[in-house]
């Protein structure tokens, strides 16, 4: 008879991967099926996969249909209510997931897993003792044809700052993945606000999850190839469009309204100390006021609100001039 390890007779820790899709039937939906088949893979993990569709106008929820009619690790959920949206879609699935004692991740329908990326993220995970980690990202350029162009490290690992969260997200929400307890305190949180005018559902559940203090940690090791192309809803922050882009949301106040509803469901939900408390509720205020003053007690911030140093002068430069 086989001797069999302790090791070898655990159970394998359960994983449920939360993707949203919309159209994602590009290149006849061979990089749908590329992400699905590289979540599938994952080693040493028990995955499920659910799949909220935001009612896309080609045959993405028959294809994944059909490969749930045959794999039962697969699982699509109904059309859901309420206005379409990524950032919607996503915290449907995070907040309708009952807690049930597994992990659970976010995956786009378009990138392409490392086969380790969630065993290596557990690991890290019991490593450093995390509620939540997330990663650095290698981002690719999808040519037509199937051919690869520029691919470029995408760091999102720079030390956390105090309020880093209140002004960015974690990295790619593709990389993040959640203890049963850190899911379980944010569904809880999520439960008690209004998130209808939330821009970024990954900054969001960051802002969340460190305003109630739970240790998250962002790991340098790239877990995933972030694929980029005309058709993404959120890309890789990198290059001249990119840059463009964050101005005129800096400029139209999209930013700026974001950063106050961070604030304020972190005011809300969030278990700080007394000192703590009253420096964000400063923060608001300074955010809420238009006036020369108030930007420029904000801009003294800069060391404490993004985790590149450099990209915190700007913002908060950008702030004293009134760009935002």
């Amino acid at each position: 008879m086989a001797h069999v390890t302790r090791d070898e007779a655990a159970p394998r820790p359960r994983v449920t991967v939360l993707m949203a899709t919309y159209n994602g039937m590009a290149e006849g939906g061979a990089w749908l099926d590329e992400q699905v088949d590289s979540v599938l893979a994952q080693v040493g993990v028990d995955v499920h996969l659910v799949v909220s569709d935001d009612a896309s106008s080609d045959e993405t929820r028959a294809h994944l249909e059909a490969r749930a009619a045959v794999d039962p690790r697969i699982s699509v959920l109904p059309q859901r209510e309420g206005k379409p949206g990524v950032t919607g879609n996503f915290l449907h699935l995070f907040t309708t997931h009952v807690p049930d004692g597994s992990f659970v991740a976010f995956t786009d329908q378009d990138d392409v897993w490392h086969r380790d990326k969630l065993s290596g993220q557990l690991a890290l995970m019991r490593a450093e003792g995390a509620c939540v980690v997330s990663s650095n990202v290698t981002a690719f350029e999808s040519l037509p044809g199937g051919a690869v162009g520029e691919r470029r490290l995408i760091r999102k690992s720079q030390p956390q700052r105090a309020w880093d969260f209140l002004f960015e997200a974690a990295g790619p929400g593709s990389t993040y993945l959640f203890s049963p307890d850190a899911h379980a305190a944010l569904v809880e949180a999520v439960s008690r606000l209004d998130y209808s005018e939330i821009g970024v559902h990954d900054w969001y559940l960051y802002a969340l999850a460190r305003a109630r203090g739970l240790p998250w940690v962002i790991g340098e090791e790239p877990t995933l190839e972030y694929r980029q192309h005309g058709g993404n809803v959120q890309g890789a922050n990198s290059g001249a469009g990119a840059r463009d882009a964050r101005m005129a949301k800096l400029r139209n106040g999209f930013y700026r309204r974001q950063f106050i509803l961070t604030a304020r469901a972190a005011l809300a939900v969030g278990t700080f100390e007394p000192r703590r408390r009253r420096e964000l509720e400063a923060i608001l205020g300074e955010l809420e006021d238009q006036g020369l003053a108030a930007r420029l007690r904000f801009s003294m911030r800069w060391p404490h609100i993004r985790r590149d140093r450099v990209e915190g002068i700007k913002l908060a430069a950008a702030r004293v001039l009134g760009v935002w």
